[in-house]
């Protein structure tokens, strides 16, 4: 592979004034890379709608995987994502993931009842160091990696945000989740910089001690 200069792009604050940005530059490295499938986390379906609207305007062709949240997120049963909207982008050529998320599984639900972290979460803190969207993304990928949506054997894109929309893109070799070693982000296309609108969360094993404990 020969050496070349890479650019990435870097927003000062999260939010959805970064989405259309976020998805052009993506779109425009697809192209460039010849990248066959570009990934995006969409909870409610508008960044996905607008990610399938620019692709067709500066004619990309790969193939679009919408991964959403899991069932459940906010409320008990039920997905962020309305049925007609899922339906539409199904409709559009899109597919849509709903699974488990990759980076907290059921251990979230120990850290909110009891306190605490475990390996997973330690993961997603790290990876979050980069951005809150680098982290989504590289989930997201897994996420669809284990959907056998997305091959594990090119290149693809990744793109997620902090909050609302989308304001970090990544290149990545997607790996299912028992192989997550295999995963490799290959270039940050774009990237959110700046502090967390929200604090992170308590890291602590001992609730004797909180002084102690570490904030991810």
């Amino acid at each position: 592979m020969a050496e070349e200069i890479l650019r990435t792009y870097s927003f000062p604050v999260a939010g959805p004034r970064n989405t259309e940005k976020t998805l052009k530059v993506l779109i425009e490295r697809a192209l460039q890379l010849r990248i066959g499938y570009v990934v995006v986390a969409s909870a409610s379906g508008r960044t996905a709608f607008l990610l399938r609207s620019l692709s067709e305007e500066l004619g990309y062709k790969g193939k679009l995987v919408v991964v959403t949240h899991h069932t459940g997120y906010s409320e008990a049963g039920e997905n962020e994502l309305k049925q007609e909207d899922r339906t539409r982008l199904t409709e559009t050529g899109c597919t849509v993931v709903t699974a488990t998320h990759a980076l907290s599984s059921i251990s979230r639900s120990y850290r909110t009842k009891f306190g605490g972290i475990d390996l997973l979460e330690i993961v997603a803190g790290a990876v979050r160091r980069f951005s809150q969207g680098v982290k989504a993304a590289i989930e997201c990928a897994i996420m669809a990696a284990d959907a056998g949506a997305v091959p594990v054997d090119e290149d693809i894109i990744a793109v997620a945000g902090t909050g609302k929309g989308a304001d970090s893109a990544i290149v990545i070799r997607a790996a299912n989740q028992n192989r997550f070693f295999d995963m490799k982000v290959r270039e940050i296309i774009a990237l959110r910089l700046g502090r967390d609108r929200k604090p992170g969360y308590r890291l602590c094993f001992c609730p004797l001690f909180p002084s102690q404990c570490a904030v991810f």
